[in-house]
């Protein structure tokens, strides 16, 4: 995601890089429809609690698997078949 933000290049020119709708259209615009930082680390915990969820999932499932493997009569022959190939 892009944001509003102003740009000095070593010639003391400043440059308005837009990251929004309005701002784009108008740069003078005052109404800057970019997420506030408050938005912005709301957003960004929702995905890392969601990212947590599915890494907690994958890994159950992993775990299960494993688990499985284990317990199956080839289960030995299985997984070092697997090291093997992973190597």
């Amino acid at each position: 995601m892009h944001f509003c933000h102003w740009w000095e290049d070593d010639h003391g020119g400043r440059y308005l890089i837009p990251g929004c709708n309005s701002r784009a259209i108008d740069p003078d615009s005052t109404d800057c429809t970019c997420p506030s930082l408050a938005r912005q680390l709301d957003a960004a915990r929702r995905s890392i609690e969601r990212l947590q969820r599915a890494a907690q999932s994958r890994t159950a499932w992993h775990d299960a698997v494993v688990r499985a493997v284990h317990e199956h009569p080839d289960g030995i022959q299985i997984m070092k078949a697997a090291a093997d190939a992973a190597a």
